[in-house]
């Protein structure tokens, strides 16, 4: 991943960076006392999208580093597959990639990309973990603290941690903990609704194995 990481810094045509802040409203801090976190959880299972398309923008951040790009993203999770699409601010294609259960395909990377093998597992695994398994599993341990509603369950990275907040009590973060290393962390923002399903505006991946970050804003939901 390293390896990647470095091109992505210093191909793309960086911006210097300040310190890396929330762009993006939280949840409001609202009780939970009086929940049912199994009423929650299948309140959720009818909020999400199973079939969308999207267009973000993305900023991501490396140390003091940061650029930005335009993805396109189209998720079926019915069939866990997806598509995704990179350009740069300029218009210049930089990548295009799908993925289902059997793995994921290059279809086009720039030269710069392609090289590195490990560059398409890195985009895909990261799509995977914003967009997919969202839904923690009826079998999942919950507790619950002031503000928050938390279901924990193995997952194949490790431990996975949803958390429930809000004024409608909607996931904001889900979490991979290692030996209680938090691997990856993900924050979901601002939720919007279309057509009867709820898509989060903001979106922050931090993964804290490899320091970097990833910053989505939603702009046009397609379906």
């Amino acid at each position: 991943m390293r390896p990647l990481i470095i091109i992505m810094v210093f191909f793309m045509g960086l911006l210097v960076g300040g310190c890396a802040r929330t762009p993006f409203q939280p949840a409001l801090c609202l009780p939970v006392k009086g929940l049912d976190p199994r009423a929650v959880r299948e309140q959720f299972s009818r909020l999400i999208p199973e079939k969308f398309q999207l267009v973000n923008t993305i900023v991501f951040t490396y140390g003091q580093y940061t650029f930005s790009a335009i993805g396109y993203t189209d998720i079926d999770s019915q069939k866990n597959a997806f598509t995704v699409a990179g350009i740069n601010p300029l218009g210049v294609k930089l990548f295009e990639l799908a993925g289902d259960s059997q793995g994921v395909e290059c279809r086009f990377a720039l030269e710069e990309f392609a090289r590195h093998g490990n560059f398409a597992q890195a985009v895909a695994d990261d799509i995977r973990r914003i967009y997919f398994d969202r839904l923690p599993s009826p079998e999942a341990r919950v507790r619950k603290k002031k503000y928050r509603i938390i279901f924990r369950q193995p997952g194949t990275e490790g431990t996975l941690e949803y958390v429930f907040a809000g004024a409608d009590n909607l996931l904001v973060e889900k979490n991979c903990y290692q030996e209680n290393n938090r691997l990856w962390s993900i924050s979901y923002y601002e939720y919007q609704q279309k057509d009867g399903k709820f898509h989060p505006t903001g979106i922050i991946l931090n993964n804290h194995h490899y320091h970097y970050r990833l910053t989505l804003r939603l702009k046009e939901i397609r379906s």
